[in-house]
């Protein structure tokens, strides 16, 4: 139904609008003026309508709409004033009074439910009760609820008893009662190209249970869209640093692609930290975060020996490209650059918990790749990183730098090759490749990083790298390969080499001046493949194993290289040491491709492959067969020089892998065997080998395993009850006895390695560890974890942690530790789900590790 209010209206125009109810009061006949509250058409429609011409309102009941510009109203009563331009709307009421369907007011899109308000249309202002609405505040959805909402103008608004949660249970109207929510005594809300909320102090509530958690204001950014606010730092104390306050800051977004949190901690006793994490992303174009940490640590109390003091930085930089934004040209950057006491002696993080208090190496890339359609080259710049953590004092270069390494790639190309059709013969299928590298290397330590030391060590050079190849097949079995390589080496540095009388030592000294050397190779190699199989009778035989399959490769080929230390090359130099002795050495081995071979090596090289498995009877079925590996592979590989003045034959190695238990488990062994005799005496108590063959003596060998369980292994469970429970018990089911039923998911992972080595005077070095890691919920909503490492050989349990992890609905409450050994300590944490509010409402109390190196 449709009114039209700008309009001059009779009683009959009026009335006739809904015709077979009755009117409240005589209508008069003047008309209605011209100049009332509403200026455009109203429409509505409800089961009951009443008009008074005399009071001049109308009065709409049950199931009651009325849509007037940009507003949309629902309730269940509607009383709207002809002349003021007032609407009051009341919610749905049972018999006691009780408000049970809450009025709806939407406007711009933007609903909010009522018990009940008034507003004019013309001034723009209301005031309402009871008020709830759905926000989202950065990006997390939640609810706002207020006795009081004052509407001043179309942009401002004051709330007074304000609530605001992310309860899911409570947002779905599940629950009546929120497990928490912020409350403040007054808060105004402001409207414009940025929605945002003001309050007073605010406080936090678990279940109605005011918490010590206060904040002296808050400023809410609405909706999904970023804006510039406060980050709120959370409280507490250790015993190392003192009370301190962490993460306060303000949170800036640049423009549409990026944003930036400038954070800081600060210690009574003395330390303080300093972030700043961005991260950015354009779609179908790129992404990648940034972070960098700045901290200065205070340990101990001034004027006593324990005080030290010491800075240490962090710098993250991860950049990933769409694929879509440029398949020929990419860029990416992985790059975690830190101090190199950074993982052990950081204030504010957990490393110990996490485990990367033990990271021994860090490493970082930049690279830029390119290619070009339809050519085989391809070329690449990279800038590399590789640190040494927790490095000893006297360990001169932990950090290697390269500054940049360049690379120009032609892939495989065969000139001789058909345009259609296969290739055929040696000359059909020659093919060469070629690689060049241009690299600056850089080994330097914390304290000379970025001056002039650092780059007065700087190595570079070139390498080109050709490699031909081509090959054939001879009486149809026997594919034969042949390849030959070509290695020059460009170098601005050269090594000169001398013994000092006066130092009474060895001295290095490098020479400035282009230098060159070159290397090459040819091999040639064949293999085939031998298939055998042992049968145990037929297959209507009853016995239990019908057949033995074994596949072996031999693989038989001959390489050359030249005796690169002869005069003829010119690459080797000689000194005269302290004795007299003429010793040798290559003028390249300072160089960051190292030097040419020394020695030449005529060597035959030959490996075996097998497989082996069996095929048994099914336990199922008497007429089929079911296969069993013994193992999937046993590589066998060994080499044997002609060139060589002795022992021309090297160790055997040996590599297996076996899977057990289903195809669930493997085995991965390995061995080297020596061929040669080794004697052991008063003169040689470590052992000396003599050139002759027939030891065969283990000198190492090691295995491996791991393995999986959990509630799955022994079948899975079926939950086959007819009730479930409701909101937060809506994961369990429940027996005829009002029992709760659920999953008990768990998983444990173990592993061991084991590894011997032998020396030559019979003394043997073994290592033995079990790795154990596992997960158990032993409700729904709790998560226990734990991993450890025991070396069965010492009877030590090394780093340990375990975690507590319980789901409080809108909460978490974790508790971690490393309950004993050198990194002892525990962390307990509860904070709030919402990303929003993750690092403003929230309690953390830590043991921190007070056990770290000197700075």
């Amino acid at each position: 139904m449709i009114w039209d209010f700008t309009k001059s209206q009779t009683q009959d125009s009026i009335a006739g609008n809904n015709p077979g109810k009755a009117i409240l009061d005589t209508i008069a006949t003047d008309t209605i003026p011209q100049r009332n509250g509403f200026l455009d058409v109203v429409e509505s429609t409800s089961d009951e309508q009443y008009q008074n011409a005399k009071e001049r309102f109308t009065l709409l009941l049950k199931n009651a709409v009325v849509t007037y510009t940009d507003l949309k109203i629902e309730a269940d009563y509607i009383k709207m004033m002809w002349d003021s331009g007032n609407i009051y709307a009341i919610g749905k009421k049972d018999s006691t009074g009780k408000i049970v369907e809450p009025s709806i007011f939407t406007q711009n899109g933007k609903k909010v439910e009522y018990n009940s308000f008034v507003y004019n249309v013309k001034t723009k202002k209301g005031k309402a009760f009871n008020v709830r609405t759905e926000e989202s505040m950065g990006g997390d959805q939640g609810v706002v609820v207020a006795e009081i909402v004052r509407q001043y103008s179309d942009s401002v608004s004051g709330m007074k008893n304000v609530a605001y949660t992310t309860d899911e249970y409570f947002i779905s109207k599940k629950d009546s009662v929120a497990d928490y929510h912020l409350q403040t005594r007054v808060a105004k809300l402001i409207q414009g190209e940025t929605r945002r909320v003001v309050t007073g102090p605010i406080v936090m509530k678990i279940y109605n249970v005011t918490t010590p958690l206060v904040l002296p204001f808050s400023y809410l950014p609405l909706g999904t869209d970023r804006s510039t606010g406060l980050l709120m730092p959370s409280f507490g104390e250790r015993e190392s640093v003192g009370f301190y306050i962490e993460g306060a800051g303000i949170y800036l977004p640049l423009g549409d692609y990026m944003d930036l949190s400038l954070t800081g901690d600060i210690y009574t006793k003395g330390s303080y930290g300093l972030h700043a994490v961005s991260q950015y992303k354009k779609r179908y174009k790129f992404l990648g975060n940034f972070r960098l940490d700045w901290e200065k640590r205070v340990t101990g109390i001034k004027g006593l020996p324990s005080y030290s003091t010491g800075k240490i930085y962090r710098v993250y930089w991860s950049h990933s490209q769409d694929t879509k934004a440029n398949p020929n040209f990419r860029f990416a950057a992985n790059v975690n650059f830190s101090s190199s006491k950074y993982y052990r002696n950081s204030i504010n993080n957990l490393n110990s918990l996490n485990g990367d208090i033990l990271t021994n190496t860090t490493s970082s890339s930049i690279s830029l790749n390119k290619t070009w359609p339809g050519t085989p080259f391809s070329a690449s710049m990279t800038l590399r990183h590789s640190q040494q953590m927790n490095a000893s004092r006297d360990q001169a270069n932990p950090v290697t730098l390269n500054l940049p390494q360049f690379t120009l790639n032609m892939n495989r190309i065969y000139p001789f090759a058909p345009r259609t059709g296969t290739k055929k013969g040696l000359f059909q299928n020659l093919n060469f490749s070629y690689n060049f590298n241009l690299s600056n290397t850089i080994y330097t330590n914390d304290e000379d990083f970025f001056g002039k030391k650092m780059f007065d060590n700087m190595k570079n050079g070139a390498e080109h790298v050709i490699n031909i190849n081509t090959g054939t097949t001879i009486f149809n079995y026997f594919p034969l390969n042949f390849s030959a390589g070509y290695r020059e080496v460009w170098s601005l540095k050269s090594l000169r080499r001398y013994y000092d009388n006066a130092q009474d030592k060895v001295i290095d000294e490098e020479v400035n001046g282009f230098n060159t050397f070159r290397v090459f190779n040819i091999s040639t190699n064949t293999q085939t493949t031998l298939y055998g199989q042992l049968n145990f009778g037929t297959n209507e035989d009853n016995k239990l194993i019908k057949a033995i399959r074994h596949v072996i490769t031999p693989s038989i080929g001959f390489s050359f290289t030249p005796d690169f230390s002869k005069d003829f090359w010119g690459y080797y130099s000689n000194y005269i040491d302290k004795e007299g002795n003429e010793i040798m050495y290559s003028r390249f081995s300072n160089g960051i491709y190292g030097g040419p071979s020394r020695g030449l090596s005529q060597s035959l090289n030959f490996s075996l492959d097998n497989n082996l498995e069996l095929k048994v009877r099914s336990r199922n079925d008497s007429t089929s067969v079911k296969k069993i590996k013994i193992f999937d592979y046993l590589n066998i590989n060994a080499s044997y020089n002609f060139a060589s003045d002795s022992m021309k034959l090297s160790p055997i190695s040996m590599r297996g892998a076996t899977r057990i238990l289903d195809n669930k488990m493997t085995l991965n062994y390995g061995a080297t065997i020596n061929p040669y005799r080794m004697i052991v005496n008063n003169a040689n108590p470590n052992g000396l080998l003599v050139n002759q063959i027939g030891g065969f003596t283990i000198s190492n060998y090691n295995f491996n395993t791991s393995y999986s369980i959990g509630n799955s292994t022994f079948g899975e469970r079926k939950m086959d009850f007819d009730r479930r429970g409701r909101v937060r018990q809506d994961v369990y089911y429940f027996d005829k006895n009002d029992y709760a039923q659920f999953l008990m998911p768990w998983n444990v992972n173990f592993g061991i390695t084991h590894n011997v080595s032998r020396t030559g005077a019979g003394k043997t070095r073994k290592s033995t560890s079990l790795n154990l890691n596992g997960t158990i919920s032993p409700t729904p909503y709790w998560r226990i974890s734990a991993n450890t490492n025991f070396d069965l050989q010492t009877g030590k349990v090394s780093y340990t942690t375990i975690n507590f992890n319980r789901d409080l609905r809108s909460f978490n409450i974790n508790f971690s530790m490393v309950p004993f050994g050198q990194y002892k300590t525990w962390n307990f944490f509860v904070g709030i789900k919402a990303n929003f509010l993750s690092d403003a409402l929230k309690y953390e109390e830590r043991n921190f590790n007070t056990n770290l190196s000197d700075f």
